[in-house]
């Protein structure tokens, strides 16, 4: 019995030691992919998105992206298709006037580099309050994404959830930013990944996520959800082919999940205008009609030209 009991023991540890090894081995490479990354290419933005055609643009408006690859818009070809550019034109939209944007998100960045992101965009001109005579606090966003480099590089204790209140704290305070924070996806979900890393990441991502939600409530930032952004279709065209970040499609997926949580929070009546997605071919093609010929003009019974064929 004593054998069998010895035997049975040294294989439980055989088999333990085995998957600590092999956890080892999993996070080694994925750490160094991530760090890879680094240096990839990205897009920098510091410019002013103009509003759309016929709004009256009475006052700018300004949005801070800060964090991660989950919001710089890593190998993304086109910048225009980068998530700054994206929330920008749609905040454009939104508010009917020109955007300032600028973006400090870099790939593979940590909660320690937060602080000198808020730093750059407080001290950033660009985005400095004195640019417009009327500014207004409704007018002034910012966009945080941080926390899966702190999971594939752990840090000790809960470092980052203080350097994420913080953070949150200075850009309303300083800044009198409306802060929104896309919170740590789920890296368990992520195509590629097997167990033991795979359960160890969805385990540690989840409590980040959590973490992060409760800290930007307790700050009264908005919290957003990263991992239900990219749904909707197969999650695999929505990441790179690495797994690691947002393929240019999921990267408008998570914009347009940012401009939805800003229009709720500033209720802003949104109508979408349709005819500003046509292509304009001539300078009348999306001129209204004037009211008197409107009232005035004879009814035909030939079929009417549709708008969006008279438009093309």
């Amino acid at each position: 019995m004593l054998y069998t009991l010895a035997t049975m023991t040294g294989t439980v540890v055989g088999v333990g030691a085995s998957a600590v090894g092999l956890l080892r081995h999993q996070a080694g490479a994925l750490r160094k992919a991530f760090d890879d990354d680094a240096q990839r290419a990205y897009s920098t933005f510091a410019e002013a998105v103009a509003p759309p055609r016929n709004y009256d643009d009475e006052d700018s408006a300004a949005l801070a992206i800060i964090g991660d690859s989950w919001l710089c818009g890593i190998d993304v070809d086109d910048p225009t298709m980068a998530p700054p550019n994206l929330i920008a034109r749609g905040l454009g939209r939104i508010l009917g006037t020109t955007v300032r944007v600028q973006s400090t998100a870099r790939p593979s960045a940590l909660s320690e580099d937060l602080p000198r992101q808020v730093d750059e965009i407080l001290r950033s001109a660009w985005l400095s309050r004195q640019l417009s005579d009327s500014w207004t606090d409704q007018r002034r966003f910012a966009i945080i994404s941080i926390g899966t480099g702190d999971i594939i590089h752990p840090i000790h204790g809960t470092i980052g959830i203080p350097v994420l209140n913080q953070a949150i704290n200075r850009l309303q305070r300083e800044g009198r930013y409306t802060v929104f924070v896309l919170v740590c996806p789920n890296l368990g979900g992520l195509p590629g990944l097997r167990d033991p890393l795979k359960t160890s990441l969805r385990r540690t991502s989840r409590v980040l996520a959590g973490s992060q939600w409760l800290a930007a409530l307790a700050a009264r930032a908005t919290p957003l959800r990263a991992t239900g952004s990219l749904s909707g279709t197969t999650r695999r065209s929505l990441l790179n082919e690495s797994g690691r970040f947002p393929s240019t499609l999921g990267y408008a997926q998570l914009s347009s999940t940012v401009l939805a949580a800003i229009a709720d929070r500033i209720e802003a009546p949104i109508e979408v205008d349709r005819s500003l997605d046509i292509p304009e071919k001539g300078e009348g093609a999306r001129r209204p009609v004037p009211a008197a010929l409107a009232e005035t003009e004879p009814e035909t019974d030939a079929d009417p030209v549709p708008e969006a064929e008279a438009a093309l």
